[in-house]
């Protein structure tokens, strides 16, 4: 049943319903729950650091829940244990007789609460006949009810004071159904930790710590490995010992291609002289040409023309190098002598020497190849050697663990776990039964409630300026008392009754008797085949436990790290390493290997000897060139015919110009065009004819020297210290391969709780259940206590209230037969607002409203005396 529904079902029930509802049975039943376990609360510290977040609240609420919550401890205090059916089975939520309203088994084995509970119905019931007695006998006030003007004043005060806590009450009431809401709003699941329902305590740390330590030791060592390996391949001197020689003897080879086309120069030549044969007869036809055309124009520029212009073109273009341009073969070298040259490199035999000396390069490219691979195989071996040393003190590593465990639990007294509810919201059903609306519907009864505190407060401001409506007011307040009562009854009654149950199933376990406190030596575990560097120490069952409580790890705590021992573990492997960095250290170099040089050097003086020293190429591009007319002056021979034509024009007459003109462009289109077609097919061959013979360098003894100096640099490496180079690579690795080891020790030295999970799920249920039933209780039971606790003083300030509210509406209504002298009851002005500096007069007393009342029957009483003052000075 929703509170909604309870209060309506209350309030308009009739009242013997209600007795008989809440009637309390004598006889207790024998039927009476166990003690409660929460099953498997097996919560990640996360999870609980996040559930706790709201503690700073809980604490700033303590004014407020203290008191209510010691008055509510003392009311339920004489009981152990709660029947059947009142708290559901996991433990943390109201159970199905509680949704039901079936209260009796409970209130029968409450004494105190029982109790409490009586005298609340009692006054439920009591409290509307009290107010028709009070209705039918004592609403109406005496006349002779008089009191004095003190005593009205102590009795207002007394009103007000009352109003005033009244108000405090509820509105620490407020807040405490505020809190409430609050925390029912945002409880979270606190069952077990998922996928392990099916798990034993011991199991649940094992396999936790079991995942810890592979994740620190054997995964992040794997990691290690990787990165060393990584590192290596990375590294030139490593990666690629063999570079300097394999550089050497490519670039060797490279040069021994020109020795070993020397064959094929000849070909080349030979199309080189027959091109020639061509040329030189198109040349010397040229030449003649251009030397006809050039002592004509100096005829015709410097002797016939007797104008500047003619003189200048002459000189300007330079005509006397008309013909000199790169027509004169006949002072070409003879190509015969040259092939003499190249068939005495063929004879000599000095390809032998390069060739040679790239095979020497290569042996010893290839042994350092091969001694670098087998060196990173055996550091590769070295590291999964270390790899499974260390999965071996993982395994003993767990049993060690297993045992301890085990070892743990054997005293330990079983605890009967619940399967039902695993994982379940508290206060679950607690929310249902109280409905979505709830809250409003609490806060709509006590704003109600505080109408009684507001009227009072009203009615005691109105009195002292009109004690006729302040009677009407209080009157009133008298009547919202006898009505509001109930309803903070009700109200008292609800909270009541849910909040001592909830405090007697959280707020009232005891923490468990300790467990037998023996020794365990956790080397007594280890295998045989696993040694430690340093013993494991011995430890009690209550440190253990300690421990776990402050959420520390079995990995600390039992000093695993002993089995690991990562320092030795690093030092094993740096140990193998080095070995097998000294047996790449005393790998020799291949037998046999000789110094080249010397002989080549000797062979290539007497190669240079004859007439292969004299070879250049520009011997021969400097006779045969594209320019055959000389350049910039006069040619090209096209732009000089345009010129001579130019000038031709201006001069009169100028057709001797002109024909020469004519000349120069038929000589260019008939023997300049072929003849440049040749001369670029010429060049061609030449520059083919170079690369072959002397590979590009210009000359043959430019070659010789790069390919002698090539040669010289491969002896001088074939003689380098075979030690120290084995050395320099050695550090390289050593050092590389130590850092990874030494980054490794760091990660796993130290584990604090972030990489190691607490051992906490280990101590008992009751243990790890204490604190979730804490944290219950100060989230939802002492806040509902407060909610009833401070109603129930704000119903009881009611009474009081009551006596006193009717005492001076008694008081101030009897004021109403004297409010008035002869000036009529418009002129009444009280006591309290007559200003302080009139002289005429001063009202000790109120003058009756009756015109024929007797004056003298006034003069002998001190309450109620008028004297005018002024009149009687006069008489």
């Amino acid at each position: 049943m929703k509170l909604k529904v309870f209060l309506w079902h209350v309030w308009y029930s009739p009242i013997w319903i209600v007795a008989l509802q809440l009637h309390i049975v004598k006889s207790q039943t024998s039927s009476s729950m166990g003690k409660f376990s929460i099953q498997n609360r097996y919560v990640e510290p996360e999870s609980r650091s996040n559930d706790n977040q709201n503690d700073g609240d809980v604490d700033s609420w303590r004014p407020i829940t203290y008191l209510p919550h010691v008055f509510t401890g003392f009311v339920v205090s004489d009981s152990e244990n709660v029947p059947q059916g009142y708290i559901s089975q996991d433990g943390n939520d109201i159970g199905y007789k509680v949704k039901d309203d079936d209260w009796k088994e409970y209130l029968a084995s409450q004494t105190g609460l029982k109790i409490l509970v009586l005298l609340l119905v009692l006054l439920f019931l009591l409290m509307p006949i009290f107010g028709l007695i009070y209705a039918v006998c004592c609403a109406r006030c005496k006349n002779t009810q008089r009191s004095s003007k003190g005593m009205r004043y102590c009795c207002g005060l007394l009103l007000a004071l009352l109003a005033l806590l009244m108000l405090l009450f509820l509105i620490f009431a407020i807040l405490a159904a505020t809190q409430l809401h609050k925390n029912l709003k945002h409880l979270k699941a606190i069952g077990c930790h998922a996928g392990n329902s099916s798990k034993s305590n011991e199991d649940y740390i094992y396999q936790r710590a079991s995942d810890r330590m592979h994740q620190q030791h054997i995964i992040n060592y794997d990691r290690i490995v990787k990165r060393i390996q990584s590192a290596l391949n990375r590294e030139p001197t490593i990666s690629n010992p063999n570079r300097e020689p394999e550089v050497l003897a490519k670039a060797i080879e490279r040069l021994s291609v020109v020795l070993q086309n020397m064959r094929r120069i000849t070909p080349v030549v030979q199309r080189i002289k027959n091109e020639l044969l061509n040329a030189r007869r198109l040349a010397t036809q040229f030449r003649d040409a251009l030397r006809g055309v050039k002592r004509d124009l100096m005829v015709l520029l410097t002797f016939q023309c007797k104008q500047r212009e003619c003189q200048d073109f002459y000189r300007a273009n330079e005509i006397m190098m008309l013909d000199m341009g790169c027509l004169h073969y006949d002072s070409l070298p003879d190509f015969e002598s040259l092939l003499a040259s190249v068939q005495e490199v063929i004879d000599s035999k000095f390809i032998s020497y390069p060739i040679l000396a790239v095979k020497q390069l290569r042996q010893v490219s290839r042994v350092m190849k091969d001694r670098m691979s087998d060196l990173l195989d055996s550091i590769e071996k070295d590291l999964n050697k270390g790899a499974k040393e260390l999965n071996e003190r993982h395994d003993a590593s767990l049993k060690v663990l297993r045992r301890v465990v085990e070892e743990m639990k054997k005293d330990m007294p079983v605890v009967v776990k619940s399967n039902a509810g695993s994982g379940s919201t508290p206060g679950a059903a607690l929310r249902r039964k109280l409905g979505s609306w709830w809250f409003g519907y609490t806060l709509g009864f006590i704003v109600l409630l505080m109408l009684v505190p507001l009227i009072l407060l009203l009615g005691l401001l109105i009195a002292l300026s009109s004690p006729k409506v302040a009677s009407w007011l209080l009157c009133a307040v008298l009547v919202v008392l006898f009505i509001l009562f109930s309803v903070g009854i009700i109200l008292v009654l609800f909270y009541l009754l849910h909040g001592a149950l909830l405090h007697h199933a959280f707020c009232s376990k005891k923490s468990p008797q300790p467990v037998e406190n023996k020794s365990i030596n956790p080397n007594e575990f280890l295998p045989e085949n696993v040694t430690t560097f340093r013993s494991m120490p011995m430890l009690r069952t209550s440190d253990i436990l300690q421990s776990c409580v402050r959420n520390e790890s079995l990995y600390n705590v039992l000093g695993l790290k002993e089995i690991y021992n990562p320092d030795g573990l690093r030092d094993d492997v740096m140990e193998d390493v080095v070995k097998s960095l000294e047996k790449m250290e005393n790998t020799e170099w291949p037998g046999g290997l000789k110094d080249i040089h010397p002989e080549a050097e000797e062979a290539a003086k007497q190669l240079l000897s004859g007439n292969l020293s004299t070879y250049d190429i520009k011997d021969y591009t400097r006779h045969i060139c594209r320019q055959l007319v000389t350049e910039p002056k006069p040619g090209p021979l096209n732009v000089l015919t345009r010129k001579l034509e130019s000038l031709a024009n201006k001069m009169k007459p100028g057709v001797a110009l002109k024909n020469q003109a004519t000349y120069l462009r038929a000589y260019q289109k008939h023997l300049g065009a072929p003849l440049q077609t040749i001369v670029q097919r010429l060049i061609n061959r030449l520059k083919q004819m170079d690369r072959l013979f002397s590979g590009g360098y210009g000359s043959f003894t430019r070659y010789l020297q790069h390919l002698l100096d090539k040669i010289k640099l491969g002896d001088d490496f074939l003689r380098r210290d075979n030690k120290k180079l084995s050395d320099g690579v050695a550090r390289n690795i050593s050092k590389l391969v130590k850092s990874g080891l030494n980054d490794y020790v760091r990660m796993v030295d130290g584990p604090t709780k972030v990489n190691m999970d607490s051992c906490e799920p280990l101590t008992r249920e009751e243990d790890a259940a204490m604190v979730e039933y804490a944290d219950l209780c100060n989230r939802i039971v002492k806040p509902m206590n407060a909610i009833w606790f401070w109603l129930l003083l704000f119903s009881l300030l009611l009474l009081p209230a009551i006596c006193c509210t009717h005492f001076l509406r008694c008081r101030l209504k009897s004021l109403k037969n004297y409010s008035e002298a002869s000036f009529g009851e418009s002129n009444f002005v009280p006591p309290g607002l007559l200003p302080m500096a009139l002289p005429q007069c001063q009202c000790y007393k109120y003058l009756p409203v009756s015109t024929e009342s007797n004056v003298d029957y006034l003069e002998g009483r001190d309450d109620y005396y008028y004297v005018d003052q002024a009149k009687h000075k006069r008489e």
